[in-house]
């Protein structure tokens, strides 16, 4: 300070100090702007997903060098941000695949059990299915007897055989061999049962064999053979069936001109008139008493005498053939119906039951479809069918199948049944089958049964819906593969970004700190 109070101008050299340092000052502060200003244009748009203001800014490091710059920005963070973007939506798809696949196979437990169910349905619907019969013989080496349910009713029988059927056989001369010494030549005509066949005979097949092999290539209802007989061979002709109305007659057209001599080709005939075959075994019919009455018959399976019933003949002798009711045949098909249908109810309570306890239901539980089954077969249970209206059959119950409420499987009284078949035999037919009344309960179960499983039927339909879901799903999936590799990659574009931006900050960074440094040493100087 002056004397008089006015301050001393200050030193010339301090002053350039001053200036030089405000200048480098200045210099700093702008360049600090000038970064701030470009890292707070980056803000903004890391915070957006959805704008692509950073192509300037991407290096195009690839999504290996994640996290270089920085050290933030990782490939680890990418995967957990993609896995934590995908989840929710594939969690619910997986969901909604698991649910339609389980009621898809729930659906098919339940149209195998139906279709299991028709076929003892189908049995039962047959107007013969509650006809059983059982054919027994007293003397089983003498006659058995078998049974056409159609058609055969009860009754017994005595049999007396008193001759068995038999076909007739022809046998030939002895020749020297059955393959070289000729025959003779000429026609053989063969007459069976009144049916006339001719055979020529010439050089291609007048052997033993050859005329053998030309009489089977007839089928004249005759059947030939050559026998050796150790001292020569012989042809042997059987007619093919038993009985006299079958019994053959060989006439001969000779070449030689001669078709009764024993020579040639008329050495063969036989024609009740010229016997050169000897006739081994004679035709006979059956013959035998049923109830005292005789009967005649060419072979000895007897059809057509009884209805319903064949005696199958073995020997001469006696015996009593009796055809009774088979109760134990018409149970196990009732029972096979049963078992099934009560099958049907586990499958049903597997897949669509619900447990009170737990809180749990199947797949199905509550489905419409279910139960609009159980209410059809369940009604006609229950039902009466028509011209059964005043007869005491009238309902399953009444013949001893009830159903039990808590289950809502069948009960089988099979002594109840037996007892109802014995009396009301026409009865249990009309309650079951398809009679001129009209349609039994398991004539109608299976026409119902039909429709549940018919190819636009009920179970069909549901079954395609969730086959449409499931595509649905798999195009959704696709959908959602192509939005996550979308966001996958953009991902990789603002970080890539990012990462590069922030490595030039720490550059420039480093660079200010360097000029700071380089400046304060000549700061304190001064």
């Amino acid at each position: 300070m002056l004397s008089d109070g006015i301050s001393a101008p200050p030193h010339p050299g301090r002053v350039r100090r001053r200036a030089r340092l405000s200048a480098r000052k200045l210099r700093f502060v702008t360049f600090y702007l000038l970064l701030e200003a470009k890292f707070c244009r980056f803000l903004p748009l890391t915070l957006s997903s959805r704008r692509d203001a950073f192509q300037e800014a991407v290096t195009m490091a690839s999504i290996s060098s994640l996290g270089a710059g920085s050290g933030l920005f990782t490939n680890d963070l990418v995967n957990q941000l993609v896995s934590a973007e995908r989840a929710p939506a594939e969690l619910r798809l997986n969901q909604r695949q698991a649910e339609a696949e389980a009621e898809i196979s729930a659906y098919g437990k339940i149209s195998s059990a139906l279709e299991a169910l028709k076929e003892p349905l189908d049995a039962l619907s047959d107007i013969d299915s509650m006809r059983a019969f059982v054919g027994s013989s007293s003397n089983e080496s003498v006659a058995t007897a078998s049974v056409d349910v159609s058609s055969a009713s009860r009754g017994s029988y005595s049999l007396d055989v008193q001759q068995l059927a038999q076909a007739q056989s022809l046998a030939s001369a002895s020749f020297a061999d059955r393959d070289t010494t000729a025959v003779g030549t000429g026609t053989l005509s063969l007459n069976v049962g009144g049916t006339v066949t001719d055979i020529t005979v010439d050089g291609s097949n007048n052997t033993l064999d050859g005329l053998a092999a030309a009489i089977n290539d007839s089928n004249a209802g005759v059947s030939a053979s050559v026998i050796d007989t150790g001292s020569g061979f012989k042809l042997v002709l059987s007619a093919d069936e038993s009985g006299t109305a079958n019994a053959v007659q060989v006439s001969v057209t000779d070449s030689d001109g001669d078709n009764t001599n024993a020579s040639g080709l008329s050495q063969f005939a036989f024609d009740g008139v010229t016997s050169n075959m000897q006739e081994t075994v004679v035709a006979k019919d059956a013959i035998f008493n049923i109830n005292g009455i005789e009967v005649t018959q060419p072979g000895n399976t007897i059809e057509g005498v009884i209805d319903g019933v064949t005696f199958n003949l073995l020997s001469v002798g006696t015996s009593v053939v009796k055809v009774d009711q088979d109760p134990d045949a018409v149970t196990e098909r009732v029972q096979a119906f049963i078992d099934k249908f009560n099958e049907l109810q586990d499958v049903v309570s597997s897949v669509a039951g619900f447990d009170s306890g737990s809180g749990v239901g199947g797949v199905l539980s509550g489905d419409s479809a279910v139960r609009s089954i159980q209410n059809t077969l369940r009604g006609m249970l229950t039902s009466i069918p028509a011209g059964l209206e005043n007869s005491p059959i009238r309902t399953l119950g009444d013949i001893g199948i009830t159903t039990d409420p808590s289950t809502g499987k069948l009960e089988f009284d099979e002594s109840l049944f037996k007892d109802q078949l014995q009396g009301y035999p026409d009865s249990l037919t009309t309650l079951f089958a398809e009679t001129d009344s009209g349609d039994g309960i398991a004539a109608k179960m299976a026409v119902s049964l039909d429709g549940f499983l018919k190819s636009d039927g009920l179970l069909d339909n549901r079954t395609d819906g969730l086959n449409k879901t499931l595509e649905n799903i798999s195009d959704q999936r696709i959908r959602l593969d192509d939005r996550i590799a979308s966001y996958e990659e953009r991902l990789i574009r603002q970080f890539s970004a990012a990462d590069s931006l922030i490595a030039q900050i720490q550059s420039t960074g480093n660079y200010v700190s360097q000029q700071l440094a380089a400046i304060a040493p000549q700061s304190s100087s001064e």
